[in-house]
């Protein structure tokens, strides 16, 4: 049952959440309902083919997938193509994701947020207990780990729509909003969706695996509960690929608006 569970994650990620970040460079270069859609197709295979090229030549994969894989997948991506043209086409689509998509992330980042103070109080409760009492829990410290790991994992999106992330740059800060509209759309295409890609692809059998037993804690009263933090990472990765989308959203938006 897990390892089905799993498949359908990874299907789910491969089939729709993959092609979906396409969208709005699809909206931003072709015009229309018919030819973005087609472009945001093309797009699709283009990449795979020269991903499947890749993985075929590479000594240390040596991917090649049944052919009877690559017409699964290509079928839930034409349905995904259907559903998007009688939408109204990719930038319909975008019209319709991004502010869910958005909200999502927001809300997410600002309830985990929450998870600091409690952080606080209970890092607190283990400096009283230990040196005023002389009483030490393991779950009590492991819960520490837990929700560092959540803040720090599932506000990652938040933080990249809110621009709280730290900047280390001379030109951005002072460039007009086309320059950043630019910086932000390639930045998101070459460097963010792909990271993001990278991390579901080799968290999956890491978490996979440790589902698969149920890992628990070490320390036999700590929290039984490994998996679910393990977890968090691939959690990460599509938190921040729906802030991507709605960041090269925003900026195809710009950059059509100052074409």
């Amino acid at each position: 049952m897990l390892t089905l569970a799993g498949d359908i994650l990874n299907w789910a990620a491969a089939g729709i959440v993959f092609p979906l970040m396409f969208l709005p460079a699809a909206a931003l270069v072709a015009h229309g309902r018919g030819r973005s859609t087609l472009l945001w197709f093309v797009s699709i295979a283009a990449i795979v083919f020269a991903g499947l090229t890749f993985a075929a030549l590479a000594p240390a994969l040596r991917i090649t997938p049944p052919m009877q894989t690559l017409l699964l997948y290509f079928t839930i991506v034409a349905a995904v193509g259907g559903v998007i043209f009688f939408a109204g086409g990719p930038a319909r689509m975008i019209a319709l994701l991004s502010p869910l998509l958005d909200g999502f992330v927001r809300t997410t980042g600002r309830t985990v947020m929450w998870l600091i103070l409690v952080m606080a109080g209970v890092q607190f409760g283990i400096v009283v207990l230990r040196y005023a009492f002389g009483v030490n829990f393991i779950f009590m410290q492991e819960s520490i780990t837990y929700m560092h790991g959540a803040v720090f994992l599932l506000a990652g999106g938040y933080a990249l729509l809110t621009n709280d992330h730290v900047r280390v740059d001379i030109f951005y800060r002072d460039a007009p909003p086309k320059h950043k509209a630019l910086v932000d759309f390639l930045g998101t295409y070459f460097l963010l969706f792909p990271v993001c890609l990278l991390l579901l692809w080799t968290a999956s059998p890491y978490v996979g695996a440790s589902w698969s037993v149920l890992e628990g804690s070490a320390e036999s009263s700590g929290i039984q509960g490994v998996y679910l933090l393990k977890s968090l990472v691939p959690a990460f990765a599509i938190l921040l690929a729906m802030a991507g989308f709605t960041n090269a959203a925003r900026a195809g938006e710009t950059l059509k608006a100052g074409a």
